[in-house]
């Protein structure tokens, strides 16, 4: 039983926070194929006719993942992989997590964890509209 809640932590609080590191990285270090990533998708936003086209990073370290059995990790990959697939070609599937990154498009210094919203709210990168 306590292996599980170690799984459970780690797959709903550890990976969380590290997917927040990892992409607040790419931003601070300025990634080119990251930051590829988001001009095709702000071209799509003005020219519809622009293919967004499938991020298929996660592919491998899922297989690393399994490879060397660690089931936990290729769950969390998985997960991202279809959170982000979704967000990107069926945002009404999630669309709290569809406007969450998709501002992340419009303000790229904001909300940097793709599955969850949690971590930019605990490390103060959640964009908000300013009311007047």
């Amino acid at each position: 039983m306590e292996i599980y809640l170690h799984y459970w932590f780690t797959f709903f609080f550890i990976f969380p926070i590290f997917e927040w590191a990892i992409h607040y990285s790419l931003h601070y270090f300025e990634e080119r194929v990251h930051k590829n990533h988001h001009i095709n998708v702000t071209e799509n936003r003005i020219d519809k006719n622009i293919k967004i086209y499938y991020e298929i990073w996660p592919l491998l370290p899922i297989i690393v993942c399994v490879y060397n059995t660690f089931y936990i990790g290729a769950l969390y990959f998985s997960k991202y992989y279809i959170i982000h697939t979704l967000i990107h070609f069926y945002p009404n599937s999630i669309p709290s997590l569809a406007n969450h990154h998709n501002t992340h498009h419009i303000y790229s210094k904001y909300n940097f964890c793709v599955t969850n919203i949690w971590p930019d709210k605990i490390f103060k990168t959640e964009y908000k509209k300013i009311k007047i």
